[in-house]
């Protein structure tokens, strides 16, 4: 039975995959499209101004940042990228256990000679490839529009800023494995992976207008501090906030293996 759920989470997920990729490839390559003249960006920084500091500095920056091309990207792409991806490793990290187990057919998968601690393993390293697949045809998406665009960025800087969005996928899918293990109720689940993407957006969100204050120091809870999607494009991968959000997401996939084996099954 080695392989066997991994290989079935691959052929029932690809499809969604190239859905997802396709639709990311096509908005990177509108937003590197959009633009027609680098003087653009100009005008765009100068109505920029009018923006309340902490909005700028959520999504991309200052409003001189905002006239590069490295900047424009960081907010009209990669600013809202992983808020819209989340969705995607929600509903994944659902499938894992939580979607068999509400279905009540969980039972009937586990009556196989399969462990249970290799069904949580193999399906949360296809949806690993799954993701990496979305990633790569987002990035196609912007390869493409950099043929046709003004914007012009050093394609190694766009390739780690694309890359970047990896981890903190992976910890978004381990932790919903995880709730989805420790409660029975998928809707618990749902809502409380929910609530820790959308938690950590606003905690961040809260603590870059609020610099300097007690809220400030509370952001580096947020995953989203450490996505960092800013400063990866303009200054390149930060080693420690990758190995930081892979250790968790491998902390919450193990904490899933180890809950999942240990509690009865709902039926």
């Amino acid at each position: 039975m080695n392989g066997v759920v991994f290989t079935e989470t691959l052929r029932r997920g690809w499809r969604g995959m190239i859905y997802w990729g396709v639709g990311f490839g096509l908005y990177g390559l509108m937003i590197m499209m959009i633009v027609k003249d680098a003087n653009i960006l100009k005008q765009y920084a100068e109505i920029s101004k009018a923006l309340p500091p902490a909005l700028l500095q959520l999504f991309g920056g200052d409003a001189a940042s905002m006239a590069t091309p490295e900047g424009f990207l960081a907010y009209g792409y990669f600013g809202y990228l992983l808020l819209i991806f989340a969705i995607y490793a929600i509903l994944s990290g659902l499938n894992i256990t939580a979607n068999d187990e509400d279905a009540g057919i969980m039972d009937v998968v586990l009556s196989l000679p399969l462990p249970r601690w290799r069904l949580v393993i193999e399906k949360f390293l296809a949806y690993t490839v799954l993701i990496l697949g979305i990633v790569a045809l987002s990035y196609g998406g912007l390869l493409i529009g950099a043929q046709f665009s003004a914007l012009k960025i050093d394609s190694s800087r766009l390739f780690q800023a694309t890359i970047n969005i990896i981890p903190s996928m992976l910890l978004i899918l381990g932790f919903t494995a995880l709730v989805g293990t420790v409660f029975r109720s998928k809707g618990t689940a749902t809502a409380v992976a929910a609530f820790f993407v959308v938690g950590s957006y606003v905690l961040n969100f809260l603590g870059l207008a609020a610099s300097g204050t007690f809220i400030d120091a509370l952001k580096s809870l947020s995953f989203f501090t450490y996505y960092d999607h800013q400063g990866v494009i303009l200054h390149g991968l930060s080693t420690g906030n990758v190995v930081l959000l892979l250790v968790v997401a491998v902390i919450c996939a193990g904490t899933a293996i180890w809950t999942f084996q240990r509690r009865d099954v709902g039926i």
